[in-house]
């Protein structure tokens, strides 16, 4: 009888909140051109808090230009932000293409075998979610061309949102 009555709660709790999504969800037409997400690997390599513009928007195409801060504070002190333009094709599920630029500081406490300071190039190839409240799913391939070492691949995810 005790689990009957915790399943009926579980249940109606799922129908509450879900209820309250359906109220609150934005269609996708009406979602503003600005979208902060938190990325893990991907560009920074550990952590990163990213801000995107959607500069053009069209029925299938958006053209975007993003911009972010992040890095891997715990292991190796390394602070990035990458500037991109992305290209994104699709409306809720999108191929996601951009290219840009990583500015990349390593500080002068730790030894390593290549400047501390860099500009590397980056890419990135990876899928798109939008839902119709604004939120955002990512994954992607990123590859890193560095001078010295020739291109790194990395991937990375994402979660966010438009406002």
């Amino acid at each position: 009888m005790k689990k009957y009555k915790i399943y009926l709660c579980f249940t109606l709790f799922l129908i509450f909140f879900s209820e309250i999504k359906l109220c609150s969800a934005v269609p996708q037409d009406s979602l503003g051109n600005h979208l902060w997400y938190i990325e893990f690997a991907g560009a920074n390599f550990g952590i990163s808090f990213n801000y995107e513009y959607i500069l053009l928007k069209d029925t299938s195409l958006k053209i975007s230009a993003r911009t972010g801060i992040g890095g891997n504070f715990f292991f190796f002190l390394r602070y990035g932000s990458p500037l991109m333009i992305n290209f994104i094709f699709g409306k809720e599920y999108c191929l996601d293409l951009g290219v840009g630029i990583l500015f990349d500081y390593f500080p002068k406490q730790v030894e390593y075998d290549y400047s501390t300071q860099a500009i590397k190039f980056i890419g990135n190839i990876g899928y798109r979610y939008i839902g119709d409240g604004g939120y955002l799913f990512k994954i992607g391939f990123t590859p890193i061309y560095f001078a010295d070492r020739g291109i790194i691949p990395l991937f990375g995810i994402s979660f966010g949102h438009y406002f």
